[in-house]
């Protein structure tokens, strides 16, 4: 058959979804404050090794002010760790009011971690707290079997998509409905096993990919998909050595349409490596800049090598229309105490652009995914008549619930 149907229903795998607080998450982490809205979270991994390490979601100003650090069991329970060494895995998603952080159900020290069978999803509400922990089955179908569990993006405080590669065509997006967990993405015609970041803008499931055909950012399926089987279409191609990771989409006036994207590639390819911007004209998708990070200087540079030449992975970001400026937040590649930096873009990026440093991970710790924290969503916000807010937040971050 052309496509492959993944379905696990709650038969295969008993209590794979269960409370965070029946559990008694919150009594065995850090204490989790409100998210301020503006703010950021990044995922830290207290580690450097492929050995299961902690998790720590960090939410941070945009101007560098740490506001609360939210750790994750180590042990027990509710564990919740993840491989620091793999360079790929630990891509926290916000959407709809939700922060979906992926790992793995392992105690830290347990060897090869990204490729156990142990995966593990956590949802956080804005209060900070874990409202759904989903476990994956650990026996037959199994979603990234024997490999990396990469990203994942809550759509409501039980269901979320999943991104990552495994053996026998387990790769791809997957999607749990609260339920059961289906492999959205085909796996016959139109095959991507190995993705990395899954994004949703306006109302439509993105995801990047250094695999085969899909080198770069790409759609799957029509809006946001729930069944299986759906094709993948590259939107934006990066181009031969690409190697995509996080990715920010806006439309930059009120037609609603996607015209302007950040892309971060971690390779020191001299076309692609660091922020590649793109704008949409004419149909399609074309590289306008791409730059690397100095971090001797603070400045975006062109250079593809050397010990202060970084590139990035995490990425998020924020569109002003009205002064036509987007700002954007990034993770660096160095291998240990990288950094999560801020640079604007208000019309052209260049060798003479600046970039801050708000915060570096530590010795012997690295961090991964960045997004704004969650935020009420939109139903929320007009129930309490906060319209003026509602539209700041839509013409803000131009992901429409």
């Amino acid at each position: 058959m052309t496509h492959l149907v993944r379905r696990l229903t709650a038969s295969v795998f008993t209590a794979a979804v269960v409370s965070a607080l029946s559990l008694g998450f919150l009594a065995t982490s850090a204490p989790a404050g409100p998210f301020t809205n503006g703010n950021l979270v990044v995922e830290q991994l207290t580690g450097t090794s492929g050995s299961a390490t902690p998790i720590n979601v960090v939410e941070y100003t945009t101007t560098g002010s740490t506001v609360q650090t939210i750790a994750f069991p180590s042990s027990g329970a509710n564990q919740q760790t993840d491989s620091a060494s793999a360079t790929s895995n630990g891509y926290l998603n916000t959407y709809n009011g939700y922060l979906s952080v992926p790992g793995q159900n392992l105690p830290v020290g347990t060897a090869s971690a990204a490729a156990s069978n142990t995966k593990v999803n956590s949802i956080l509400d804005t209060s900070g707290s874990v409202v759904t922990r989903t476990l994956f089955p650990t026996s037959g179908v199994m979603p990234f079997n024997g490999n990396n569990y990469r990203s994942s993006i809550a759509t409501t405080g039980s269901t979320f998509y999943a991104a990552g590669t495994g053996s026998s065509n387990s790769g791809g997006i997957w999607y749990n409905d609260g339920t059961s967990f289906i492999q959205v993405s085909a796996t016959g015609a139109g095959l991507v096993n190995n993705m990395r970041n899954v994004e949703i803008y306006n109302n439509q499931l993105y995801f990047s990919s250094s695999s085969g055909a899909f080198l770069g950012v790409s759609s799957l399926g029509t809006g946001l998909p729930t069944t299986a089987g759906q094709s993948a279409t590259l939107q934006i191609d990066l181009g031969t050595n690409g190697s995509p990771y996080g990715f920010v989409m806006f439309y930059t006036n009120a037609d609603n349409v996607l015209d302007r994207a950040y892309v971060a590639d971690d390779s020191t390819n001299a076309l692609t490596a660091g922020i590649n911007r793109f704008d949409f004209s004419s149909g399609a998708w074309s590289r306008t800049s791409a730059f690397r990070f100095d971090t001797t200087s603070g400045l975006l540079s062109s250079g593809t090598s050397g010990a202060n030449i970084a590139s990035i992975r995490g990425l998020a970001g924020t569109y002003d229309s009205l002064t036509s400026t987007a700002s954007l937040f990034a993770t660096t590649t160095e291998a240990s105490n990288n950094r999560l930096i801020s640079f604007a873009d208000s019309g052209s990026l260049s060798t003479s652009t600046p970039f801050t440093t708000l915060g570096q991970a530590g010795n012997n710790q690295v961090f991964r995914g960045v997004d704004l924290v969650p935020v009420p969503e939109p139903t929320s916000l007009a129930t309490l008549g906060c319209a003026a807010g509602l539209y700041a937040v839509l013409r803000i971050r131009r992901r429409t619930a």
